[in-house]
């Protein structure tokens, strides 16, 4: 269309007359269709605002769209607003004011405009969700589910309704209802119950999001990472750790970066031999070496730890993780290497530490003057 234009206008001054006037808004609006978006704003720039038969609907419209797409939305509301106050009654501009204030968290805004919008407020799924949102953030539970019943009915195929109101039901204490709401809703499949189980966990209610895992288990099998790892944290916060940990030592074999969860949990429930095997299958060098540290020390091999203190310098955790330092003079003290340990001491700077740094140094003196056992 641009080059149109500047072909037609080429030939006219070649023939003497005086190029047509270029129609600005009618080209910004061919660029910002094929998505021109930049070059639609620059064109809108250059128009004539001034002029006797100047459209400031049509223009405040179109550079409100073009801000709406750069992500501006405040003034991309404030564009729809002008074209609004200059007499423009197009539902689809109150549609976009909506959409722009909703983004910027103005709620009171979001809901005027979709009323004035009409039926064309209620033309998409995400309208129905603003309108529903925005009841929510006023603290009016009922508008706000009567707002997804409304959308529901209008979009039955667009499930993010019914798991939204299991989100909010659990948000407020209502954990029976959320599970009756969001078996209603289930169409049998591992997405579902995946969606569920989540929202209970969230929730603090654990086992009944095992409850349904486990169901979803013998349906769908337990091949799916999610469903495992998913079934680790409810057992986790239903408080069976090692059957978590177990959950978890099956998820490694499917993603390596779960041996590490395992490894954790027997770690923190008294089975840090259990978790030095799992560690061993970690892969990330640096998040198996911290746990290793921590291992080692549970199970007083200290020796152990000293020797990983070319690796822990090599990969330079000494410098950014003090805690490991800590550690590493803790176990060269109990490895019986005073000195080595008080070289380490004397490099921490981080307060926190200073406290437990006195601590190991008097248990040190103690240990030199004989006034005490050195373990």
């Amino acid at each position: 269309m641009a080059r149109l234009l500047l072909t037609l206008m080429a030939g006219t001054l070649l023939l003497g007359a005086a190029p047509p006037p270029v129609d600005h808004l009618g080209l910004a609006t061919v660029l910002l269709r094929d998505g021109h978006v930049d070059r639609a704003d620059r064109v809108l720039d250059r128009v004539e605002t001034e002029a006797p038969a100047f459209d400031r609907i049509r223009f405040e419209t179109l550079r409100g769209l073009v801000r709406e797409r750069q992500g501006r939305w405040g003034e991309a509301l404030a564009a729809f607003d002008a074209a609004v106050a200059a007499g423009g009654e197009a539902p689809t501009l109150q549609a976009h004011r909506a959409q722009c204030a909703f983004r910027l968290d103005d709620c009171p805004t979001t809901l005027s405009a979709l009323d004035a919008a009409g039926e064309t407020g209620r033309g998409h799924p995400d309208l129905f969700t603003m309108r529903a949102s925005c009841q929510w953030r006023a603290e009016r539970p009922e508008a706000a589910f009567a707002a997804l019943d409304e959308g529901a009915r209008a979009f039955p195929t667009h499930r993010a309704f019914a798991r939204t109101r299991v989100v909010w039901l659990l948000e407020l204490g209502l954990h029976q209802a959320a599970i009756e709401a969001g078996r209603a809703a289930s169409d049998g499949s591992l997405e579902d119950a995946l969606f569920l189980a989540e929202a209970l966990i969230h929730g603090g209610r654990p086992g009944e999001a095992r409850a349904v895992l486990e169901a979803a288990r013998l349906r769908h099998g337990d091949a799916d990472l999610r469903l495992r790892v998913q079934l680790a944290h409810a057992w986790l916060g239903s408080g069976h750790p090692v059957a978590a940990a177990r959950h978890f030592e099956h998820a490694a074999l499917l993603d390596p970066t779960h041996a590490r969860d395992a490894a954790e949990v027997y770690r923190e429930h008294g089975m840090p031999g259990r978790a030095l095997a799992l560690n061993a299958r970690v892969r990330d060098p640096e998040a198996k070496l911290r746990q290793r540290v921590a291992l080692l020390i549970d199970l007083e091999r200290y020796e152990g730890v000293t020797a990983l203190e070319p690796r822990l310098e090599r990969l330079g955790l000494l410098e950014e993780d003090e805690a490991l330092r800590y550690a590493l003079a803790f176990a060269w003290y109990r490895a019986g290497e005073p000195r080595r340990a008080e070289a380490h001491l004397r490099r921490l700077t981080d307060a926190a530490l200073f406290d437990k740094a006195a601590g190991l140094r008097a248990a040190m003196a103690a240990c030199a003057a004989g006034d005490a056992p050195c373990d």
